[in-house]
């Protein structure tokens, strides 16, 4: 063992056997490991980061309605970025998923879907003149997603959310 206080030897023979027997035993799901790599290329440095206010799934007591068999919202959250609030509805069943957004103030903006699968292409919508959008994707998809808009007001420039489940 090093010496050096909280640092070990990597040539220590029970780090290896440690590092071998994790590896046998409990390895790192390949997908695990491509998504990793691949959010560092997700998140601009140049884009806000819009802050979480609130998550349907966070709250203990949501209840959900279903009248004459429609599926009901499976998730609302809504963020703020400075003095832009984005508000997102996840619909859906298991073949689709439908995401209903509205931008307070409304503001033009493009908005693109990013999807936790690294294998596929981001879904691009526009809002409409009440700052509403709407995007579709497959139910087997993407396990989550994040919002990156574009909005067309001086000084604001690119929002990014955190990860939201679907």
């Amino acid at each position: 063992m090093n010496t050096d206080a909280g640092q070990a030897d990597e040539r220590d023979p029970l780090i290896d056997d440690l590092r071998a027997l994790f590896t046998r035993d409990d390895p790192m799901p390949a997908l695990v490991v491509e998504a990793g790599k691949a959010s560092l290329g997700w998140r601009r440095l140049d884009a806000e980061l819009a802050e979480l206010l609130s998550d349907s799934a966070l709250e203990e007591a949501g209840v959900i309605a279903h009248a004459r068999g429609q599926t009901a919202s499976l998730r609302s959250v809504t963020f703020a970025a400075g003095p832009l609030t984005i508000d997102i509805e996840i619909q859906g069943d298991e073949r689709e998923r439908r995401i209903l957004g509205q931008l307070s103030p409304a503001v033009a903006a493009t908005v693109e879907l990013q999807l936790s699968d690294p294998g596929l292409a981001p879904t691009t919508t526009n809002t409409d003149a009440l700052g509403r959008f709407r995007a579709s994707l497959p139910a087997t998809a993407a396990a989550a997603t994040a919002l990156r808009l574009r909005v067309d007001v001086p000084g604001s420039g690119q929002i990014e959310t955190s990860w939201v489940p679907l």
